[in-house]
């Protein structure tokens, strides 16, 4: 958008945080998606948006993987002004996020091992919103959860 001449950024306009219930976690993420199949950029500009996207992940996630079980479903829903092709362009837009999820979440760091976990599965979603950003949702058995939960509050240390 351009406005007055000067060119107005629509990036980092949502604030991020995490939400923890019995069987949920929601994370929200103030990071911008693109279609990575129809983008022609330069390719340190691409390589700056994937670390962003990646480490505002692990930011986020690093912290709170312990309240995630596996098996799960990472729902990941992308905010943006305009809709991206659901098919293609979608899950190509949240690949760098999706995988630093399941890198953490699993511990296996190794470039495309993670994210082919079989106990792991995903679906995608967009909402048209005036800002970019990214809200994901793990959704696991209850019952673990409540477990570890539990477990944590007995311990004493």
């Amino acid at each position: 958008m351009v406005q007055g001449g000067k060119k107005k950024s629509v990036e980092a306009k949502l604030t991020m945080f995490s939400k923890i219930e019995p069987g949920c976690v929601e994370i929200m993420l103030p990071v911008k998606t693109v279609s990575e199949l129809n983008c022609s950029e330069h390719w340190t500009k691409k390589h700056k948006r994937h670390k962003i996207q990646q480490r505002s992940v692990a930011m986020i996630l690093k912290p709170i993987k312990d309240s995630i079980t596996i098996p799960c479903n990472i729902h990941l829903i992308r905010y943006a002004p305009r809709k991206l092709d659901k098919h293609d362009n979608l899950p190509a837009s949240m690949k760098y996020i999706l995988d630093a999820c399941c890198a953490i979440i699993t511990g296996d760091f190794r470039p495309g091992r993670a994210d082919d976990d079989e106990r792991i599965s995903f679906s995608y979603d967009q909402i048209t919103y005036p800002y970019y950003g990214v809200r994901i949702l793990f959704t696991f058995d209850s019952s673990t959860f409540r477990s570890h939960v539990l477990q944590l509050s007995l311990d004493p240390s």
